[in-house]
């Protein structure tokens, strides 16, 4: 797996005064320039980075935290827009790139967008998509009736809001089972509470009634059995 977009823990093989090169395995030797350096490295240490491409196409590394590394979601901000695509703050001096073709919709500047963040295949380089389509509903669905699940929310339809379900599968919450404030890019747990014959996924914010009565109770005898069965 290439260490690309990710965090990685790599030990240091030299030291100058413009930096450390770090050992990158299959990528080579990983530049850490000196005003990333927090803390004075030796030969052997080893230190947590990021790990990217710079405008020369060299594996570069930073000990900033980006708000999404490759294959995670996050609401990011347009900053720019030009000829090729829209630019991105992503908590990194260099923002990250999102291709016109992976927009969908198109971006707008100063407006912020869930997006997925990938490595393109091409290039190398990390680039931004809210074209979910191509990450999502790749496997059938198995998900067990009021399943527990993690959810973000991707946007807003006729019907409910769109939320993606396990960061795998596409999923929808009625307006009519709704009962809390919500926005794009909001991370809340949720329930399946029906997976349909298409493979749509019909989700709950929270259990029937019947289940919550459920849990409870095992909470009960469980305090139970810790106090020695007398509740106090």
């Amino acid at each position: 797996m290439s260490y690309l977009g990710t965090t990685q823990t790599l030990f240091v093989n030299e030291v100058s005064n413009e930096g450390a090169y770090l050992d990158g395995h299959e990528l080579g030797e990983v530049f850490l320039p000196s005003h990333e350096i927090k803390h004075e490295l030796e030969a052997g240490d080893s230190v947590s980075v990021f790990i990217f491409l710079d405008n020369a196409n060299l594996a570069t590394a930073t000990t900033k935290k980006p708000l999404a590394q490759v294959g995670e979601y996050a609401l990011l901000r347009v900053k720019e827009i030009n000829s090729i695509g829209a630019f991105l703050d992503w908590g990194l001096e260099k923002d990250v790139l999102a291709p016109f073709n992976e927009q969908k919709p198109r971006m707008q500047e100063g407006y912020s967008y869930l997006v997925r963040l990938y490595l393109d295949n091409a290039s190398g380089r990390i680039c931004a998509s809210n074209n979910f389509n191509r990450f999502l509903n790749k496997t059938e669905p198995e998900y067990a009736p009021l399943q527990e699940v993690q959810l973000i929310v991707a946007g807003k339809t006729d019907i409910g809001y769109k939320v993606i379900i396990e960061e795998a599968h596409f999923g929808v919450i009625f307006y009519n089972m709704v009962f809390k404030n919500m926005f794009v890019g909001q991370r809340l747990t949720g329930y399946v509470q029906k997976v349909r014959e298409d493979g749509k996924i019909d989700v709950i914010l929270e259990k029937p009634g019947m289940a919550k009565v459920s849990e409870l109770g095992e909470k009960i005898m469980d305090k139970l059995k810790h106090e020695g069965g007398v509740l106090a």
